[in-house]
């Protein structure tokens, strides 16, 4: 599959139109493509033309790309028996492991779609749409005021055992948020083969499918995640230029966003940072030389497979 790139980012009439185009593309890339890899390459051209061409759409991204967290408002605003799992840094390359998985066991889902993060693509700002001060918020039943799902009406945890060990409570309406494939990018600092290893043979076990299989006991269920993530080594993009990666090392280090308290004021061209929610951001597969390198995986800039999650709905059991 070779989408028109140029056709959808280019030539759309709306900011609106062209994010609904460009995630419907990822879509059918996502579902189709054979690895992680070829999925990552099929993304240099969008995230190059976004970047370098057509950056006014990262800076409509906060206000016209459909979000998870928006998704889940409205899915959970009416009627019971439902449950959530957030599965923390699922990404698109995860998606064709889910929905293979699933046919496997004869399980069709209702839907699936591609959605947002918010912006930054961070598990905190995901977590303020939400209402929340962090994810931890949501462990043990402990939810705030708030909190924007369910009118509240729903029992909470934040997870990280095995899927066969993890417990799913008799309450009509759930949300699970599971840190297992973050923890495994962020604390185990595992390779980006390694994370596609482990994450197929985990999405594709018995443990994770008799986990799902208790959240669906009686409810419909929604997968999705908070944010994806980006593979840094095959980053399409080099900033070459010294005076820049001075400054793009001073105020970023080796990371994808910062928190500030003003505009970004350097002129650089492209662009390469744009600000929202008093945070700066890498805008495509822009990275640079800095002292040891950047992590071979990361979040928290404007990329496409940082941005772009996997929404999917299964009906109850």
């Amino acid at each position: 599959m070779n989408p028109d790139w140029h056709g959808i980012i280019l030539d759309s009439p709306s900011p609106g139109a062209a994010w609904a185009d460009i995630f419907s593309a990822l879509h059918d890339l996502s579902t189709s493509c054979a690895s992680p890899v070829t999925l990552h390459d099929a993304t240099v051209v969008p995230d190059r033309l976004l970047a370098e061409s057509a950056w006014e759409l990262w800076e409509a991204f906060p206000a016209h790309a459909e979000k998870a967290s928006d998704c889940l408002k409205s899915w959970t605003a009416e009627g019971s028996g439902k449950a959530v799992l957030i599965l923390d840094a699922l990404s698109l390359r995860e998606l064709p492991i889910l929905i293979g998985a699933a046919e496997a066991r004869g399980i069709q889902p209702l839907r699936v779609k591609v959605t947002a993060s918010e912006c930054p693509s961070t598990t905190d700002h995901f977590a303020g749409s939400l209402g929340l001060p962090s994810r931890s918020a949501l462990a043990n039943n402990a939810k705030p005021g708030t909190w924007a799902l369910f009118k509240g009406n729903c029992y909470t945890d934040v997870i990280s055992l095995p899927f066969e060990d993890c417990a799913v409570p008799p309450s009509p309406n759930l949300l699970i948020w599971h840190s297992w494939l973050d923890d495994l990018i962020h604390l185990q600092h595992k390779l980006p083969d390694q994370i596609a290893g482990i994450a197929a043979a985990t999405l594709q076990g018995d443990g994770f499918w008799h986990f799902v299989d208790r959240l669906r006991q009686g409810r419909n269920l929604v997968i999705t995640s908070d944010h994806g993530y980006a593979v840094s080594k095959r980053f399409s993009s080099e900033v070459e230029d010294p005076d820049a990666i001075d400054i793009l090392r001073k105020t970023f280090g080796a990371s994808r966003s910062k928190a500030v308290s003003g505009p970004w004021k350097k002129p650089f061209m492209p662009p390469v940072v744009m600000t929202h929610h008093h945070q700066h951001m890498i805008m495509g597969q822009w990275k640079w030389k800095v002292q040891g390198g950047f992590p071979h995986v990361c979040h928290g800039g404007m990329s496409l497979l940082e941005v772009a999650v996997p929404f999917m709905e299964f009906s109850a059991r």
